[in-house]
């Protein structure tokens, strides 16, 4: 793993976590609990597509019955 895709694993880490708990937070003590809650939500849901699109779609995930496979 290079450093820039460190860097951006960090970054996607503190903005998944970070944003969204600080938004939910603050939007709690101001006395809108809902919007709180549903930014809370969105934050987390669209850091889990991105993780879903950055690191895992790409993977070539086959295993040793496929029709490509060299061995035995």
């Amino acid at each position: 793993m290079d450093r820039s895709q460190l860097v951006t694993g960090g970054l996607l880490l503190a903005a998944v976590v970070l944003v969204p708990g600080i938004s939910n937070y603050a939007l709690t003590q101001l006395g809108y609990g809902t919007l709180g809650t549903a930014i809370w939500y969105g934050g987390y849901g669209i850091g889990v597509v991105l993780v879903w699109a950055l690191w895992l779609r790409p993977l070539d995930i086959s295993g040793p019955n496929d029709r490509d496979y060299p061995g035995e």
